[in-house]
């Protein structure tokens, strides 16, 4: 007769989820609130009006005020024709005019599309195309750039927001003696935010009623192939996110401060970053601009009990001037870490440092992925290993299967990284054929999200990863390049017979990799290639966004290529990183 942990020895780590142990019985038998984001905002915030949600530059903006500014923003959406299903373009960065847009469109049962600022005017107009947006909400620094395309797209309105709106009046008037704002003529379709929001006072809108499945708003991300993708993430999505971090175990309470420095066009940026801790009743710290440079001042400003950095900040943090002579951080209840994996040197030392500060748990290391709302698993409470990424939230299961099958693998067996649960995504914008690469239905009847990490998991469920399945280069701010569409870009120059963008050592940062082209051209000369390497970076500069740009151009006389003939990726990596160390050695 089998006991019962010899039975369990028989389930998949999927189905025994080893990790419920690190929460309590009543979390375990909660389960996520079916509700819209805004019901969800509203229900949790409503008898706390007079907290702070808001904190931007010192004006402190109270959940009634949030409120009632949401209210007016969905009825000038609905004034302005936005109905349920209705798809709104922002171009923006995280100010608390887009909070407000984005919970007023929520309530009229439409969402918005988060769109990086710095995206190219084509890129922008394609998705106004794609999506039939009707208005498109875009910050002042960027109206100029992007104008003349936003009138050819076919938008019927062009809302224009600006930082400075919400400002405190004395930042507010000496920002605009140092650096104006941009003139905005306005008109029937061009509107500021105030001139917008107007029109919905007094206007009388139905809050929708919660469905399944319903979309709450889409971001962007490379998905598996480097061309940008709508990622549609669900209220379901948003608010088991929340759900998971209410109980996960870190004692949150209404007041504590969140530093929130993540863009509202990321999904870490606009669900974890935001409407959890929104929902929460947290006061919300919001830097629309991060200097990284800056993370010390930021903190000892702040003082945040809670905030989400990518281990790049941190070491930023440990270095900075701010933190000599010993700065007291023991106001850090949860020090979040995610974006990229931590090397054992630098883990090791950001602890120490942590620990030396009074800080009561080591970094909070996490992982996700945009297509599955931002978070699958974290370290809470001390509950922490060496280079894990921690272990699956609550409502999230974690399997790492056979690449390619859905062959689920023992614990410590190295396989793909697959997550499921109600936070994955409800698939890309209008790319079926990507939608099904990345979201498979496995023989359990569980729809599973690939990740394309290389990883395992132990015994008690905590999750370790090796690498990517795929060749996209992680920067050390956490930024993803991927190498297919810079490639797209370059090989498209006549000159060009093969090129190749591999990640190389970052000399400059203790974390990530620069992404560096190299090219195999039909010219030989050095002149001519000095003149074809400016050409790239010019085609480069001009298609593709500036984190993404490579690093160098480096010329090769033919690629490296293995046994079936694909180019060798890890020869080129390899040989520049000990040429450079040689160099620098040298010197």
């Amino acid at each position: 007769m089998l006991g019962g942990r010899t039975m369990c020895k028989l389930l998949k780590p999927s189905v025994e989820k080893s990790w419920l142990k690190y929460f309590s019985e009543e979390a375990r038998e909660a389960s996520v609130p079916q509700n819209t984001i805004y019901r969800h905002l509203r229900e949790n915030n409503e008898n706390g009006r007079g907290d702070t949600a808001l904190n931007y530059f010192g004006r402190k903006i109270s959940y009634g005020m949030l409120l009632d500014e949401v209210d007016k923003a969905a009825g000038a959406f609905a004034a302005a024709g936005i109905k349920k299903g209705d798809i709104v373009a922002a171009a923006t960065v995280t100010i608390p005019e887009m909070v407000y847009a984005l919970y007023g469109l929520n309530k009229i049962g439409a969402a918005p599309l988060m769109i990086d600022p710095r995206t190219t005017a084509s890129g922008v107009c394609g998705f106004i195309k794609e999506t039939g947006a009707k208005i498109f909400i875009v910050i002042d620094l960027y109206y100029e750039v992007l104008k003349d395309a936003l009138f050819e797209s076919g938008v019927e309105k062009i809302v224009v927001i600006s930082a400075d709106t919400s400002l405190p009046k004395s930042i507010r008037f000496l920002k605009q003696l140092k650096m104006p704002a941009p003139k905005i003529a306005t008109s029937d379709k061009v509107l500021t935010w105030p001139q917008f929001s107007a029109t919905g006072v007094g206007v009388e809108t139905e809050t929708v009623e919660y469905g399944e499945n319903d979309l709450a708003a889409i971001t962007l991300t490379g998905g598996t192939t480097g061309a940008p993708k709508g990622v549609m993430l669900s209220n379901d999505g948003f608010n088991a996110i929340a759900f998971d971090f209410k109980h996960c175990g870190v004692s949150y309470k209404r007041g504590q401060r969140f530093m929130n420095i993540i863009p509202m066009f990321a999904s870490y940026g606009i669900v974890s970053s935001l409407h959890m801790p929104l929902s929460l009743g947290l006061e919300v710290i919001i830097i629309p601009k991060f200097d990284a440079e800056k993370v010390g001042y930021y903190v000892k400003k702040y003082r945040p009990e809670h905030t989400l950095l990518v281990p790049a900040h941190y070491e930023k943090l440990m270095n900075s001037k701010e933190m000599a002579g010993g700065f007291d951080l023991s106001f850090f209840r949860t020090a979040g870490s995610g974006g990229d994996t931590m090397n054992a040197g630098l883990e090791a030392k950001l602890n120490s440092f942590l620990e030396s500060r009074g800080c009561r748990y080591p970094l909070s290391q996490g992982y996700g992925m945009s297509e599955v709302s931002s978070a699958a698993s974290c370290c809470c409470n001390g509950n922490f290993k060496s280079l894990s990424v921690g272990y699956p939230l609550l409502t999230t299961t974690i399997g790492i299967f056979e690449p390619g099958t859905d062959n689920e693998l023992d614990y410590g067996e190295e396989g793909e990284i697959c997550i499921s649960g109600p936070s994955i995504m409800l698939g890309y914008l209008n790319n079926k054929a990507e939608t099904e690469n990345v979201i498979r239905r496995h023989t359990d009847g569980a729809l599973w999200v690939h990740s394309g990490d290389i990883g395992h998991m132990d015994s008690d469920g905590f999750v370790y990863i090796k690498g990517r399945i795929k060749r996209m280069i992680t920067r050390f701010d956490g930024h993803k390049v991927f190498p297919t569409h810079v490639e797209s870009v370059l090989g498209r120059h006549p000159s060009v017979i093969s090129c190749a963008v591999v990640g190389v050592d970052d000399k400059d940062h203790a974390q990530g990799k620069l992404p560096v082209a190299f090219v195999e051209a039909k010219h030989t000369e050095q002149e001519k290639r000095f003149a074809l390497k400016a050409e790239l970076l010019d085609m480069c500069r001009r298609e593709i966004e500036s984190r993404a740009l490579p690093d160098d151009v480096i010329f090769v006389d033919a690629m490296p290529h293995m046994g079936m003939g694909k180019i060798d990726y890890n020869k080129l990596a390899d040989d520049y990183n000990s040429t450079n160390k040689n160099e620098t050695e040298a010197v």
